[in-house]
């Protein structure tokens, strides 16, 4: 390998494949440094520390290219410090990769992200699900991670690369290799094969999980529990005026119900709501409304009296000319013979 002041072209010779590192101190004042290049077929994989891409690869035309993972911290070839000015410092292009299954030379260039979205689909599972993972995971490590997604064991597992358009791209299925030197790009999917001889949906029967149970009669008697605390209290539906109001509250909604359904719609009532002159009209509509909570009498007034033309917050419950509907309860209503009142307009 060249100078550390020559241009980034070099040449690795077998020797470079050797893992070279220095240990840190106790407060990582010492930068680890190594030097490891990983094996693996050629497809757009990470390059340390920042993203480093594969792009192009100057290998004899019509054969797969085949590269390794050059993975390095602090000074050296490929590093990515800001400062000193090794062949490391800013690194975003280099060439003259040696092969040494003599393929020829490769040329490395380009920039991505260090990690990588992509979805996880499993033959155990129905659903996919969308996860980040880092480019720098080896296979090992990454099928540790999918373990709590899909629920197979790490050791039944194979992996397959579909990308975007759900096109095979290959097998996962080198443990050491890391997973940015496969072409894992965001939107591709990673499809887990389970080995382990469970079945389809067998993980996501929520009936065949174990649960803890307790009757309610030893629930009762723990000293320890929110209900036990509220009774202690006389809180929430243990407190008699909560009690008595909640009473109330249900009493009323009976008598509600029970007064709704004695008005048939299109029957003439008059209306006496307190402090008011009676007013008379057509029922229109009978029942429960998304404005207030209870049953409510939709009426058409003969004249215009009301407040709305049968609708409220933008949804109609009946027809009528503006300002001649409103809606009263039905402890205000009664139904009966009660005709138009004439005023004497026809009078002369």
């Amino acid at each position: 390998m060249r100078d550390r002041g020559s241009s980034c072209q070099s040449f690795l010779s077998a020797s470079a494949f050797a893992r070279q590192a220095v240990s840190r101190d106790a407060i990582g004042r010492t930068v680890h440094r190594e030097r490891l290049l990983r094996i693996g077929w050629a497809y757009p994989g990470l390059l340390p520390g920042g993203g480093e891409e594969t792009r192009r690869l100057a290998d004899p035309p019509g054969r797969r290219a085949w590269i390794g993972q050059v993975r390095e911290q602090g000074e050296g070839l490929i590093s990515q410090s800001g400062g000193g000015g090794g062949c490391g410092a800013g690194v975003r292009r280099l060439t003259g990769l040696w092969d040494p299954a003599g393929r020829g030379e490769m040329e490395v260039t380009g920039l991505s992200a260090p990690t990588v979205n992509v979805f996880i689909s499993s033959s155990l599972n129905s659903f996919r699900s969308q996860k980040r993972y880092s480019r720098s995971l080896t296979i090992a490590e990454f099928k540790c991670k999918l373990q709590l997604v899909v629920g197979s064991p790490a050791s039944c597992m194979e992996l397959e690369l579909y990308g975007p358009d759900d096109k095979f791209y290959s097998k996962l299925d080198q443990e050491d290799a890391l997973l940015g030197s496969y072409p894992v790009d965001d939107g591709c999917r990673i499809h887990v094969i389970d080995h382990s001889g469970a079945r389809l949906g067998e993980y996501e029967d929520m009936s065949k999980v174990e649960k803890y149970e307790i009757s309610q009669e030893a629930y009762d008697q723990r000293q320890n529990s929110v209900r036990s605390f509220l009774k202690r209290n006389k809180l929430g539906r243990y407190s008699e005026e909560e009690r008595a109001q909640q009473e109330a509250e249900s009493s009323q909604r009976l008598t509600e119900e029970a007064q709704a359904g004695a008005i048939p719609v299109g029957s003439r009532c008059e209306v006496q709501a307190p402090g008011q002159p009676p007013r008379r009209g057509t029922v229109m509509y009978v029942g429960l409304t998304d404005f207030k909570p209870g049953y409510w009498i939709g009426v058409r007034y003969d004249e215009p009296l009301g407040k709305n033309d049968g609708s409220v917050n933008g949804k109609r419950y009946f027809e009528c000319q503006a300002k001649y509907g409103a809606f009263v309860k039905p402890s205000v209503v009664t139904v009966g013979d009660f005709p138009e009142e004439d005023y004497g307009l026809d009078e002369m």
